[in-house]
């Protein structure tokens, strides 16, 4: 005979069993059905809320977690981060490599630097035409704001920062802004930028390029331990136009506790910016609202390019909370009274195209306000995919291989055609792209085999070049002919991925 007690004890079970089930059921239904989500993320979501909304079921909620944990095959870089895997991206600091945009021999001379003091003189002093060369050493800067000299170069003088050996300049930084650049025409080049503040709120740009800062180019170089290592953006109603970011590295070593921007790449404001084979990794916000992206273009801008950039939002196997984006265009917003012209979209007529980007736990792709914008030819692995956001969005996506699903929200509006969308796993989260891919986890994207080869030609159509004359090459460094037809970043990967790290290949990271 069961007791009485024991009867109403199970009875009571019974009945918060059939409890949690229900609101179980309600929260699984309601994520399947709004984000197409796999049963392992929408279980893990399911106990988000009933922990929030039931705390004192927290033993059946970690039952239910286990089963998402139990049932997911977790995909997540496992192997030490190293930039000489991805020779086609990222800073190229060996003594045979050329430099990404060869620079001119300085037309009045050269400036020397080899302490913090001359180092900030020459940034004052500097003439249209001279070059400011960096001898090797680390050079400290503790809550400074470092100006730089207020007298216009022009194209044919331009003023040049570099190292005098590439890699071997660390500048620390302990401010929160570095090198304000407010003139047109300076190139930064060969630099180690590292924020070193206590805090992380502390250490917010490495440049900060503002106002008349036309033709700004930034190479070469690595950003470490920022929130938002390049900041652009207007002032005094003048607009820094026609830049370019290449062949950069930047990460953060620890995620970012603060309620600041964290984006490796900040860029508002300024038109027909170019953001070019950069390394964007590990950009992961712990503060504030914990919304992070690698890039983004935002505030009214128009005619930019995002492209053959490699962008990681998480290169660890550990898993962290908050949302973790990988480009965007119109990033987080801003007010239409701070945008340029006061305009109703955040950007226009922008070009996203041959990226690799993988690990965000969010949107590989996030278009915001973002009008007439081209999508092409990226894939994006282990991300949920790209979301066109609200009624002034519209975009063409042609040719990308994505991992995830595309959504349109809030009348957001997507043509798409001629892509490649392979939803992981409902039952385990495993990418399907596992099985077309050498080892697309860390980032090895070269094609399995033959067959996968002429999938990626089939399913796709013409390259869209979107001017004439337009030079574009791949990802992996391939040009782009009008009648090339492939899905995906490249339409060859021969020399693109190392299996192995080259010793003759170049470490961007090595310098901390």
């Amino acid at each position: 005979m069961i007791s009485k007690g024991i009867k109403t004890y199970l009875a009571t079970i019974g009945v918060l069993a059939h409890v949690i089930l229900l609101v179980a059921g309600v929260y699984l239904v309601k994520h399947w059905s709004e984000q197409s989500q796999t049963l392992p993320a929408a279980l893990r979501q399911s106990v988000s809320h009933i922990e929030q909304e039931f705390p004192s079921l927290a033993p059946v909620n970690q039952a239910v977690a286990s089963v998402a944990s139990n049932l997911a095959s977790p995909s997540y870089f496992w192997r030490e981060f190293d930039t000489k895997y991805w020779p086609s991206v990222g800073p190229d600091w060996s003594s045979s490599g050329p430099e990404p945009e060869p620079i001119k021999p300085a037309s009045l001379g050269t400036l020397w630097v080899s302490d913090e003091q001359s180092f900030e003189k020459a940034l004052e002093d500097v003439l249209p035409g001279q070059d400011i060369v960096v001898k090797k050493g680390t050079y400290f800067f503790s809550s400074k704001r470092l100006n730089i000299s207020q007298i216009t170069p022009s194209a044919s003088r331009p003023v040049v920062l570099r190292a005098e050996e590439p890699g071997t300049v660390l500048l620390q930084l302990d401010g929160l802004e570095g090198i304000v650049i407010n003139q047109p025409y300076w190139t930064v080049s060969g630099l180690t930028f590292k924020g070193v503040c206590p805090t992380p709120s502390d250490c917010d740009h490495a440049l900060h390029i503002v106002g008349d800062a036309d033709h700004s180019l930034v190479q070469n170089n690595v950003f470490i331990d920022f929130n938002a290592a390049i900041k652009v953006n207007r002032m005094a109603n003048k607009f820094p136009d026609n830049g370019i970011i290449r062949r950069n590295h930047f990460y953060n070593t620890q995620p970012r506790d603060t309620s600041r921007s964290v984006t490796p790449i900040n860029l508002d404001h300024g038109n027909a910016w170019s953001i070019d084979r950069n390394i964007i990794r590990d950009f992961i916000k712990s503060g504030g609202n914990q919304v992070s992206y690698g890039a983004f273009m935002k505030g009214g801008n128009e005619q930019g390019i995002i492209e053959n950039n490699l962008v990681i939002c998480n290169s660890t196997s550990r898993k962290y909370d908050g949302y973790q984006i990988g480009l965007s265009l119109g990033g987080g917003g801003m007010e239409q009274e701070n945008r340029r012209g006061q305009l109703t979209f955040e950007g226009d007529s922008h070009t996203v195209r041959n990226n690799i980007v993988l690990h965000c736990n969010d949107v590989g792709l996030y278009i915001n306000k973002s009008s007439n914008s081209l999508v092409n030819n990226n894939i994006l692995y282990h991300t949920s995919g790209i979301d066109v956001r609200f009624a002034q969005s519209s975009a063409e996506l042609i040719n990308n291989i994505v991992s995830g699903k595309i959504r349109e929200r809030d009348q957001g509006k997507a043509s798409a055609s001629h892509n490649l969308i392979l939803s992981p796993d409902y039952l385990t989260e495993k990418q399907k792209l596992d099985d077309w891919f050498t080892s697309p986890a860390i980032g090895n994207f070269s094609p399995k085999d033959d067959a996968i080869k002429a999938k990626l030609t089939r399913s796709a159509t013409e390259y869209p070049v979107t001017a004439k004359g337009d030079s574009i090459s791949d990802f992996c460094g391939n040009p782009i002919n009008v009648q090339d037809t492939f899905a995906g970043a490249f339409k060859d990967s021969q020399n693109c991925f190392r299996t192995t790290p080259d010793a003759s290949g170049h470490d961007a990271s090595k310098h901390e």
